[in-house]
């Protein structure tokens, strides 16, 4: 009877077999090149000019080395997925067979149950046959060895009970790791989704960044050309002024085609200048709309970045529970182990002093059935031994792994430092860029300053050009009043008029000529200045 208990104790074990711990995937937090949540621009700001910024070429090239950077984190959680995968199929075959293990059990149980029930009728028969003095202390015997082994039989239907829960419970976590890692495929397909619409909005600011500079380049371009044509005016206007208003009426002619000619080119440099600052209203609506749509692009992508950095402290912390209790289960297995040891060698030396006993009661004719069932017996408990040891190695093995988790573990926790400790570059790369924004817009203005300056200066010359064409008329109208009043021909119709009795041939006549002459043009330069000094309107 105590054979039986060498057969039912050791097939517990293998149904105490833990699967290995499915390694869930840690997502690392992506690092947007254009974003973080230090890096939000405040929407409360009025559109001022001052206020508007254009990111420096500098920056648009450092972009592409965080793409690459966001591109190779892609990659490597692909290939974590992949392990995870597959260590997830490995848990599955290790599940699989730790059932088959448990239904061996079952059905070892089964057997060994039937064969001690066997046994006590065979013994029961056996004690029948016996003389009396011989089956009462028999009896006493068997009796005490009986209890043993049904009080043993009862612990092995209990820890049979625990096992099969302890499977039970493994199945459900099996499921439940299984369950997380979708939910950590559909994280990791949602975030490339994400890096890949981050990408194109990258693409896209950084095609609006070059236009807008192109932009900014062409109407500075044109700022300069209306500055040398201002300069020009200004060097032609000091030319007219310093011209001697007593020239003759062509230059009067020439001048006032200057003028008209410079009339000519202030309308064209003033239509140049609304169409530069009709350009320049133009770009920076454009460059309004860019920045918002930025800003709204960055806040979005900080949220998510957010979002996936608290996803993943929930995740971890989930990985190490889960790790501390497989460890804890590890551990239980372990002194579970020790104890069916500790039980199948106490069965062995019970099955040796039985069959000490039931050799020396060779007298009974089935004596021989039971030491071949005996043997049955042993082997079945060498049996049994073996694959106690196989499931210790097995349990080795489920260490090992956990071991090389918790390694894994580590090296994700030193991959979300560097994540860390990119997102905070990208944060100071961020505030880089907001600083050459403001310088850009600063630029901006200044150049708006002086395009407000080239259009006063404009409108000072076209005054200035009207006083020159109203002084040019005056000097004219002088120039032809002192041509008319100072030429010969209309002295000698007067003195032709005049009666002559006979020729005065005095020698004063030449003399008073020339003082009258002269009076005359005393008179006609009196009347220029007083033109001259009128008051220009």
């Amino acid at each position: 009877m105590q054979t039986t208990k060498g057969r039912a104790s050791p097939k517990e074990s293998p149904t105490k077999v833990s699967p290995r711990p499915t390694r869930q995937l840690k997502i690392s937090p992506v690092e947007h090149s254009s974003s973080n949540a230090t890096a939000r621009t405040p929407k409360d700001k009025s559109p001022k000019l001052t206020d508007r910024r254009t990111p420096r070429s500098p920056i648009c090239e450092k972009r592409p080395s965080k793409l690459s950077e966001l591109e190779s984190q892609i990659c490597k959680l692909q290939n974590d997925l992949k392990i995870v995968k597959d260590q997830l199929i490995v848990s599955e075959s290790l599940k699989k067979e730790a059932e088959g293990d448990a239904a061996d059990v079952k059905r070892q149980l089964a057997d060994v149950s039937l064969k001690l029930e066997e046994c006590q009728k065979q013994l029961s028969e056996i004690d029948v046959t016996k003389n009396t003095s011989v089956v009462d202390q028999q009896e006493d015997a068997q009796d005490e060895q009986s209890d043993a082994t049904n009080a043993e039989l009862e612990s092995l239907k209990k820890k049979v009970a625990e096992t099969c829960f302890v499977v039970e419970s493994m199945k459900y976590e099996l499921e439940k790791s299984k369950e997380c890692e979708a939910e950590a495929r559909n994280v990791v397909n949602e975030t490339l989704l994400q890096l890949e619409a981050a990408k194109e909005t990258v693409n896209a600011l950084r095609s609006d960044v070059i236009n807008s500079k192109e932009a900014y380049n062409s109407v500075v371009s044109e700022l300069q050309l209306s500055r040398a044509q201002v300069s020009f005016l200004e060097s032609f206007v000091n030319n007219l002024k310093n011209v001697n208003p007593t020239n003759d009426h062509k230059s009067s002619e020439d001048e006032a085609l200057s003028v008209d000619e410079l009339k000519m080119e202030l309308e064209v440099t003033k239509s140049e200048v609304r169409q530069l600052r009709i350009a320049l209203e133009a770009s920076e609506l454009r460059y309004n709309e860019q920045r918002s749509h930025s800003t709204r692009q960055i806040e979005s992508a900080t949220e998510l970045l957010e979002k996936i950095k608290a996803e993943s402290t929930l995740r971890e912390a989930e990985l190490a529970e889960e790790h501390s209790k497989a460890s804890a289960k590890i551990d239980e297995l372990k002194s579970s182990l020790m104890d069916k040891e500790t039980a199948l060698q106490a069965i062995a030396e019970e099955n040796e002093s039985l069959n000490k006993k039931l050799e020396k009661s060779a007298s009974c004719p089935i004596d021989q059935a039971m030491e071949a069932e005996l043997a049955k017996l042993k082997e079945h408990v060498a049996e049994l031994k073996a694959q106690m040891m196989d499931k210790e190695t097995e349990a080795q093995s489920v260490l090992e792994e956990s071991e090389t988790l918790k390694l894994e573990i580590s090296k994700r926790d030193a991959e979300v430092e560097a994540a860390r400790a990119a997102e905070v570059e990208a944060t100071t790369k961020v505030g880089y860029m907001m600083e050459e924004v403001d310088k850009s817009n600063r630029k901006v203005a200044r150049v708006t300053e002086q395009l407000e300056t080239a259009q006063a200066l404009s409108a000072d010359m076209e005054a200035e050009l009207r006083r020159l064409k109203v002084q040019s008329d005056q000097w004219r109208k002088a120039a032809e009043a002192a041509a008319s009043m100072l030429s010969p021909d209309k002295c000698v119709d007067r003195t032709a008029s005049m009666p002559l009795v006979g020729r005065i041939s005095s020698p004063y006549l030449d003399d008073y000529d020339d003082d009258s002459f002269k009076k005359k043009n005393g008179n006609v330069l009196k009347k220029i200045g007083v033109l001259w000094k009128r008051p220009h309107k």
